[in-house]
């Protein structure tokens, strides 16, 4: 059973990494922060709870940064729709609401009371996560790991050579990166690699159930937005970190070290891997078991009201 606090910038690949979440029964969600990344962050917190309230879970949802450490904000607009999680209509919450206090104090306090037991999955900017670390010293001995989505070693996504959640923050992102914290990163090397097409989005609509519903709806407007950009079939960036946990194995992997460019330039946001003996290196994905991530897909969506 992996206890974990998720930190989103819900968008459509959010929103199924929420969903994929909920609907495993290896995965306990202990709390959700929402951070600014996709949209802004009053968009992104509205988006997280109802897909919360839509799944049934109590879990508490907590407001995160509402701006990167040092740069001007960016958005992600173009993929994710003016709301960030264009398509579902969601009626009136009853179950969900937006917690007291800051979502990063909660996630250094769920940490300091479960010494090595709770796993940080975050998925937008690591506005929250560096800020964490910043705040509490023992964030980074104390947490059992942090799975990010985030970075190219190859081609970027929102420039030439970066990724969205990098570029976000840069700054952020090289402080986790440095950081002595056990991480796994998956990036657009890996993520690229699973697509949703037609054929199998068609077979989820025969799905009963309020949340195979939001799902495929969100997919929907995913699916044409790469459309519309020339982008091919839509990427299932985020809910590949949460398919880590429930088997590793499932992942080939290397182990290097991490660096993001914080240098004003075209190459701001950039990840570059190296080899190396005394640092903390990361786990990075390189690729994962494509026929067995839908399956888990599948179980969760049968599996949720």
């Amino acid at each position: 059973m992996e206890r974990i606090v998720l930190d989103v910038d819900t968008g459509l690949d959010d929103a199924v990494a929420l969903l994929l979440a909920a609907g495993l029964e290896e995965i306990v969600i202990e709390a959700v922060v929402a951070t600014a990344g996709n949209v802004g962050l009053e968009k992104t917190l509205e988006n997280t709870l109802n897909i919360m309230e839509v799944t049934k879970q109590t879990c508490p949802v907590y407001r995160g940064s509402s701006k990167p450490l040092v740069r001007t904000a960016v958005e992600a607009g173009d993929f994710h729709g003016e709301t960030g999680l264009d398509g579902p209509k969601f009626e009136k919450r009853v179950i969900q609401s937006v917690q007291e206090g800051s979502g990063i104090d909660a996630m250094i306090k769920l940490v300091a009371e479960n010494p090595n037991q709770i796993t940080i999955v975050s998925v937008g900017p690591l506005t929250d996560v560096a800020l964490a670390m910043q705040k509490d010293t023992r964030f980074t001995s104390l947490v059992k790991q942090i799975i990010i989505m985030g970075g190219s070693f190859s081609t970027g996504n929102v420039t030439e050579e970066a990724e969205f959640n990098t570029y976000a923050d840069p700054e952020a992102a090289q402080i986790v990166f440095s950081s002595e914290a056990p991480l796994v990163l998956f990036s657009l090397d890996c993520t690229r690699t699973v697509t949703l097409d037609a054929q199998r989005l068609e077979r989820y609509k025969a799905y009963k159930g309020r949340c195979a519903q939001v799902f495929c709806s969100c997919m929907d407007t995913y699916s044409a937005n790469y459309k519309r950009m020339n982008q091919g079939w839509p990427q299932m960036h985020d809910p590949l970190c949460i398919a880590y946990l429930v088997d590793p194995s499932k992942c080939k992997t290397e182990t290097q070290r991490v660096i993001v460019d914080t240098k004003a330039g075209p190459s701001y946001g950039k990840t570059t891997k190296q080899a190396c003996t005394d640092c903390n290196a990361v786990t990075i994905a390189q690729s994962i078991d494509i026929p067995w991530f839908w399956s888990l897909i599948e179980k969760a969506l049968c599996q949720l009201p």
